[in-house]
């Protein structure tokens, strides 16, 4: 049944800007009264109804997320009672709704006064008469959430060591009585860059906050739920320090002309900061909050799927002594390469943090991207293995056969951008966006040229046989850099799961991802060491060894053994990853002892990526694991069973795909 829709026309009250470069007026809370003077004006709007489709909207997403809950508290006239009951009401709701493992609330406010209640009691107490805001705007700013955050956490070490976790502000805001004058709106935040909002100082009592103003901007979208009841819950994202995701929403209070003369509005809003560990699992019990924040290592092991799951460590090699070549930090990764394949990169100093900022701008821009709809996003298809969208379920899940994967990818070519020709969907073209993929491109291509400059020095090459020799920027090669979003379960299904075990095609990737699902399996024969997590680390990229790599090493280094699985499975999750990629032409010899191009053994294995489960067992292990040893069975296999006969194989035998993978290895040797 269709739910009618109560869409209001009306007008919002917007920041009247001079347009002279000056800060709004500052606003005054204290003594019982709110002075506020900062010029607004009105501007039409229609505010759109999304009963019957709260579901659609959630906090990660638009910045705001609507909910049913009940209270056990009715009237909210005591604030002893609403502190001591109604806040762990608050605290448990928010732990419920997104896993957050510390809460802290820092203040609330009961709203029963008229709408005009600033203009009331200007020379006494007109909070006594708190009524609603009636003007558009965010509670804190970018750096009015950090200067929250450290009033709340006067302790300098423990405000130092949450800000370097995942933290947000919310409201919780909810109606005493069911709302029809004056009901709240928010806007989405997608529909709100940055550039329309402007910090504005807030003193209440001692503590000198900052919040957002709002330029008016025709294209906000606002949206609100009519009649909203005691049972109806609205949370506002005031802050995210997760630049991937929705980071705010702005909010105001706005007049349905149908309902003017109704009684003044009752509502309370309870303002939480929350923070995501990300270091997951349950802690020891005796560990503190404080200590769990202040924790610097990552876990031995995690809980995953119901079993203690390894955490493997992985070496950090600082950037900005690699960039000087210095020799301590050259034997250091060198080291990193020939033993294990991967490493964690420091990019978090004056040399690296360029990298950082390009990669928050790309995650901002992959939120926009992935939000559109399916028949823009995949206008062009997958134009070639390197280059277009791949929607979920392209290729084999984490879990082999029975499972696709449950990510959706844009890969963009670095030879297009650098010439000017790109071809990517419209979501994304216009001039602004397709500078951020081309600074984004250069500053990984930089710092990938630098740690092979770093490997050609350690491992002594000179001359042409240095690795970067054959990684030119005049040459053409299908070097990409992807961006990859892992969808909830609930939006894939249980068949859709994470990113198959592999390893990359690459000669390095340098992969951004601050949110747990990586796994690696370190080096070593017959499983001896499982596949574990690795923790994400501030300020880091990981770097793994890929095939190309290894082949040109000579087979002395490592390449890395991974797979993507779902650690949370509710959460979107976002990575970018840039694959430096040999010019096409480079020739090596591979680990099935055959001379290949870099061209051929990319589109060869890539091949193999999106083919069946039954096929990839058919192929040797030199294709999805790059040569890698993982168990027994990888280092028993015939050296003859090379991937041209296994592509005419699978041609010619389509009744073998009857018998399980062992099976269909032996068959398939034996008939060669």
């Amino acid at each position: 049944m269709e739910t009618h829709k109560h869409n209001v026309e009306t007008t919002l009250n917007y920041w009247d800007d001079p347009g002279d470069g000056s800060r709004p007026t500052p606003i005054f809370i204290g003594r019982g009264k709110v002075t506020n003077k900062r010029p607004h004006r009105p501007h039409d709007f229609v505010v759109a109804d999304i009963t019957g489709e709260e579901d659609r909207y959630s906090l990660d997403t638009h910045g705001f997320q609507f909910c049913k809950h009940e209270s056990k508290e009715e009237r909210f006239t005591d604030d002893q009672t609403i502190q001591a009951a109604y806040y762990e009401e608050c605290r448990q709701l928010l732990i419920e709704l997104t896993g957050a493992r510390r809460v802290h609330i820092f203040n609330h406010k009961v709203r029963r006064g008229p709408t005009q209640w600033h203009h009331l009691g200007l020379h006494g107490n007109n909070l006594a008469n708190r009524g609603p805001v009636t003007r558009t705007h965010v509670d804190q700013s970018y750096a009015g959430a950090e200067l929250r955050l450290r009033w709340e956490f006067p302790d300098a070490k423990e405000a130092d060591a949450l800000l370097k976790r995942r933290y947000q502000i919310i409201n919780i805001w909810r109606p005493i009585e069911t709302v029809l004058k004056d009901p709240i709106a928010v806007a989405d935040a997608n529909s709100v860059p940055d550039s329309d909002l402007v910090g504005a100082v807030m003193v209440e009592e001692d503590f000198h906050g900052e919040s957002w103003v709002v330029r008016h901007n025709p294209n906000h979208r606002w949206h609100f739920k009519y009649r909203m009841t005691r049972q109806d819950v609205l949370l506002i994202k005031c802050f995210d320090s997760e630049t991937s995701l929705a980071r705010r929403a702005l909010h105001s209070a706005f007049e349905d002309p149908e309902y003017r003369d109704e009684a003044s509005r009752q509502s309370i809003e309870v303002s939480l900061d929350f923070i995501f560990i990300i270091y997951p699992g349950p802690p020891p019990a005796n560990f503190s909050d404080a200590t769990l924040f202040a924790m610097t290592d990552a876990p031995e092991t995690v809980e995953w799927q119901g079993k203690q799951v390894p955490v493997w460590s992985m070496k950090t090699i600082d950037y900005g002594l690699l960039l000087s070549q210095d020799p301590a930090e050259v034997e250091k990764v060198v080291k990193a390469c020939l033993e294990e394949g991967y490493f964690q990169l420091d990019l978090d100093s004056i040399d690296g943090r360029g990298v950082l900022d390009n990669r928050e701008e790309v995650l901002k821009l992959m939120n926009r991207f992935f939000a559109a709809p399916i028949e823009a996003k995949n206008e062009y298809g997958l134009i070639d293995s390197h280059l277009g969208y791949e929607p979920v379920g392209s290729r084999t899940g984490a879990f082999g056969a029975g499972t696709k994967d449950g990510y959706e990818m844009l890969k963009v070519s670095r030879d297009e951008i650098q010439l000017g020709s790109p071809r990517v969907p419209s979501p994304i073209k216009d001039s602004g966006e397709l500078r951020i993929l081309e600074r984004a491109i250069g500053s990984c291509n930089t710092v990938t040229k630098v740690i092979l400059a770093a490997l050609s020095t350690g491992m002594g090459l000179t001359g042409a046989e240095r690795f970067e020799n054959s990684h030119r920027n005049d040459k053409p090669s299908t070097t990409t850099l992807s961006m990859m979003h892992y969808l909830p379960a609930e939006e894939t299904g249980q068949h859709k799961i994470g990113h198959q075990k592999h390893t990359d095609i690459s000669s390095l990737t340098l992969l951004f991802s601050d949110q747990w699902g990586l796994q690696i399996r370190p080096p070593g024969e017959c499983g001896a060491r499982e596949m574990g997590f690795v923790a994400p680390k501030p300020g880091c990229a990981f770097v793994h060894v890929g095939d190309s790599l290894r082949f040109a090493s000579g087979m002395k280094f490592q390449s890395c053994i991974h797979r993507v699985v779902p650690f949370n499975p509710t959460e979107h999750r976002y990575s970018i990853a840039y694959f430096l990629r040999a010019q096409d032409d480079t020739m090596f010899m591979d680990s099935e002892g055959r001379y290949v191009t870099a061209k051929e053994w990319h589109d060869e294995k890539f091949k193999a990526f999106t083919d069946p489960p039954v096929w990839q067992a058919m192929a040797p292990r030199s294709m999805i694991l790059g040569g890698m040893k993982e168990d027994a069975l990888s280092s028993s296999l015939p050296s003859k069973f090379s991937m041209g006969r296994y592509y005419c194989q699978i041609k010619k035998s389509a009744h073998l795909f009857r018998v399980s993978s062992i099976t269909l290895l032996e068959g398939v040797t034996g008939a060669l």
